[in-house]
């Protein structure tokens, strides 16, 4: 099946991620990358063992937030775009629940790591450091479909 054909509402692979437009790989990207510089900014000033966790929810819940207002919105006249015609903006809320799932997991992933890696050592260079490796890897299916 040729994955960018398949409806957002369709989504069924992880591996369906990876035929959106770079654009939308691009705005995930960005998120993750501004929630790590937001992270370096407020791990320093929270040092109770439960203060990652607490992050962890407020960023979740401002990024499902717009999700789920928007889907109250929707109704059986709703048009689901192609995974390859798919708008960052437009469509975010328009996805299959378990896509919401997985990206909050990968959100929760880099808030915790980032918050480790800062308590650990808080200084401009692993922020780099952090910044670049969450860069290739989240746009990674962007950056590898161009070289193949």
């Amino acid at each position: 099946m040729n994955h960018s054909a398949k409806k957002l509402n369709e989504m069924n692979r992880l591996s369906d991620m990876g035929h959106f437009p770079a654009v939308v790989n691009a705005g995930a990207t960005v998120n993750v990358l501004a929630t790590i510089c937001v992270t370096w900014l407020v791990a320093p000033r929270f040092a109770e063992p439960f203060a990652p966790v607490m992050w962890v929810a407020v960023v979740l819940a401002a990024n499902l937030l717009p999700v789920v207002l928007r889907r109250l919105g929707m109704d059986e006249e709703t048009v689901y775009p192609t995974l390859g015609e798919m708008d960052f903006v437009r469509d975010q809320h328009k996805f299959s629940d378990w896509v919401y799932v997985a990206a909050s997991a990968n959100m929760a992933f880099w808030v915790l790591a980032s918050w480790a890696v800062f308590s650990l050592v808080h200084s401009g260079a692993m922020l780099a450091g952090m910044l670049v490796v969450a860069f290739l890897a989240t746009f990674s299916p962007v950056l590898l479909r161009r070289r193949g």
